[in-house]
């Protein structure tokens, strides 16, 4: 594996799978690396904890780095690259292209992270054109992320493929995610919670179209868990909006802190009609 600080050797290649992380590596992004190993294509994974989707600049000091360890892994998958630049290299002083996520990008997640799709977009961006991948992988933990990013490959013309990778989850569905280490053993317990939130929410649309009372048991299952909900939407998962009464395909999304670390999570599934 070559270890690289710039894209110089890549110029040469159009045959690259991209995998962006933000490092503190754990078996979401293996899963991630070896969705990218059956494309055939030359493997480049980024490693860069960026600055600029951070509202909060203590949760960005806060957030996992452990860059030996992930290299060490990403030996011994066998990448080809690993791209692991300085801030200069990704946000030159000789300008950049800062991307606006629009109104989705200030609902949910964005509306608690003022800004948060902003510098997330503009990072993948500067990466997309870097590196130049002919694929993307990427999880679909933060769907809405997932969302915005296939909207800014439409509205650039980017001729790259994404490809989805279905959350990897602990045998008790807790979601795999580099801020899981920032958690105790009974954060970690608590955490399992979120899930079965989702799941309640999703049982109950079979047998009832009562959203409120539906939001309410969900909301109740976490409360009793001293789990501090910040939002619990069901959107349909084209517009990433509300659900209308042709809606068919559709998402629960969930925000919660626990002892003081933000976690997310999201269940999608298939309906013929909710109310």
């Amino acid at each position: 594996m070559k270890i690289l600080k710039t894209t110089n050797l890549l110029k040469n290649h159009n045959d690259i799978c991209l995998v962006p992380t933000m490092g503190a590596l754990h078996d979401g992004h293996i899963s991630l690396i070896h969705k990218a190993k059956e494309t055939g294509l030359k493997i480049v994974v980024s490693i860069f904890v960026n600055k600029l989707q951070f509202n909060d600049e203590q949760d960005f000091i806060n957030y996992p780095r452990d860059i030996e360890k992930d290299i060490k892994i990403l030996n011994d998958l066998d990448v080809d690259f690993a791209f692991i630049p300085d801030e200069e290299t990704i946000y030159p002083k000789s300008g950049f292209e800062n991307l606006y996520s629009g109104n989705i990008g200030n609902k949910y997640e964005g509306s608690s992270r003022p800004g948060h799709f902003d510098g997330v977009l503009t990072i993948v961006n500067r990466l997309f054109q870097l590196i130049r991948p002919h694929t993307v992988i990427f999880g679909s933990k933060d769907i809405q992320q997932l969302f915005l990013i296939k909207k800014l490959i439409l509205n650039k013309k980017y001729d790259i493929r994404i490809i989805e990778q279905n959350t990897k989850r602990t045998k008790t569905g807790l979601a795999l995610s580099s801020r899981n280490k920032l958690l105790t053993k009974e954060g970690m317990k608590k955490a399992e919670n979120i899930f079965k939130a989702l799941l309640l929410v999703q049982n109950e649309l079979e047998k009832s179209t009562d959203l409120i009372d539906i939001d309410n048991k969900a909301k109740s299952l976490l409360v009793s868990e001293n789990i501090q909900l910040d939002y619990l939407e069901i959107l349909d998962m084209n517009t990433f909006s509300p659900p209308k009464g042709d809606s068919k395909d559709f998402v629960i999304i969930i925000a919660v802190v626990i002892e003081g670390v933000r976690l997310i999570d999201n269940i999608r599934f298939k309906y013929e009609e909710i109310k």
